[in-house]
């Protein structure tokens, strides 16, 4: 028999889920994690092609116009990023950047023609002021464009051999080199190699594929160490300051670590690719819940890749929460499936669901 794991809630904001093994459906519905534990995260809906974001045409505009554009589909999504309600998606088959404009209605590309033509588009990042940062594995540096989607230039060819995610403070850029094991450092503003650390190794500070990078509002750095099954917490210099997970089918283990994000409390979400899910952890490395898990349903997920986590869109979204109070969004890309990008509500319920919370015993 199967036993089943209710997790305490550990957080301020009590964070509870009954779960089964990783890899397993949490949840069927649209909302985890499932009854009769209170929801912390809500589906609310998924990106796939083109059609998902235009404007319909009304039967008078077709009548004159013709039928709406051809349906553009993503065909193997992986990194993301969302700027004021606009998804950008790497897509790792077409080789190119489908931009989402839910506020807009509207569809298009990234990286398409020119000097910023893209070869293998791994992550994005977007910066503060609306800079995209685009790690591409193919060209093997880092492609940057404007707010407005202008080729701003490149850096790191030099340094660089296969850069597979980037992440950027107000001073410096992180790359991670699945080539070399490595993290490669740049300042942000002058595009010029600054240090480098890690390098091939199971020790701490030490990577085996690190496949995705992120930064904590302290300027600490994670990295997705995913053949060696964890995520590392280090300091801007690489000094290992915790781990997160190991090699396991256990509850906060991992089988494929790769995309990872932090919220404001410096909760990490881990994407990992073979249990098909996200794992939640508080900063001490307790496992708080997981959502997702194998499968085509709303709010399921076909070997997913990529997190993110965005406090800015929340006004482009929140229509879509069915009794549900938003406090983020959390996106998820699935590489196959039908739901290439999912995106979910972190928040509480109100009204009636709100005074149901179940306490773990």
């Amino acid at each position: 028999m199967r036993r089943t794991l209710c997790i305490v809630s550990i957080s301020a904001l009590a964070l509870s889920a009954c779960s089964r093994m990783p890899g397993e459906t949490a949840s069927r519905g649209p909302s985890f994690p499932p009854p009769p534990a209170t929801p912390r995260i809500q589906f609310l809906a998924s990106y796939s092609s083109s059609r998902d974001v235009t404007r319909k045409r009304s039967g008078f505009a077709k009548m004159v116009f013709g039928s709406a554009a051809k349906n553009d589909a993503i065909n193997k999504p992986y990194g993301l990023a969302i700027y004021r309600g606009i998804i950008y998606a790497c897509d790792t088959k077409r080789n190119l950047i489908n931009i989402f404009d839910v506020p807009g209605e509207r569809f298009g590309y990234l990286g398409t023609m020119g000097p910023g033509k893209l070869k293998k588009p791994i992550n994005i990042t977007i910066d503060a002021d609306g800079t995209r940062f685009v790690a591409d594995a193919g060209r093997g540096d880092i492609v940057m464009f404007n707010k407005n989607d202008d080729y701003l230039g490149s850096f790191g060819a030099a340094e660089l051999e296969r850069p597979v995610d980037i992440a950027v403070n107000d001073s410096l850029a992180f790359v991670c080199d699945a080539a070399t094991n490595e993290v490669v450092v740049f300042r942000k503003h002058y595009r010029r190699y600054a240090y480098r650390f890690g390098g091939n190794g199971t020790k701490a500070g030490k990577f085996a594929r690190p496949t995705n990078i992120a930064l904590d509002r302290d300027g600490n750095v994670y990295v997705s160490d995913t053949i060696n099954g964890r995520v590392q917490k280090l300091d801007r210099t690489g000094k290992p300051i915790q781990t997160f997970g190991r090699l396991g089918v256990s509850y906060g283990e991992f089988a494929r670590p790769k995309g990872i994000a932090l919220d404001h409390e410096n909760r990490l979400y881990t994407v990992d690719a073979a249990f098909e899910n996200v794992q939640i952890f508080d900063p001490s490395g307790q496992l708080l819940m997981f959502f997702g898990g194998a499968g085509t349903d709303p709010g399921q997920l076909t070997l997913p890749a990529s997190v993110v986590i965005d406090y800015t869109s929340i006004p482009f979204f929140e229509k879509l929460a069915r009794d549900f109070k938003v406090e983020y969004l959390v996106l998820v890309s699935s590489q196959y499936g039908p739901n290439k990008i999912s995106v979910y509500a972190f928040g509480q319920p109100t009204g009636a669901g709100a005074d149901n919370e179940e306490t773990a015993r």
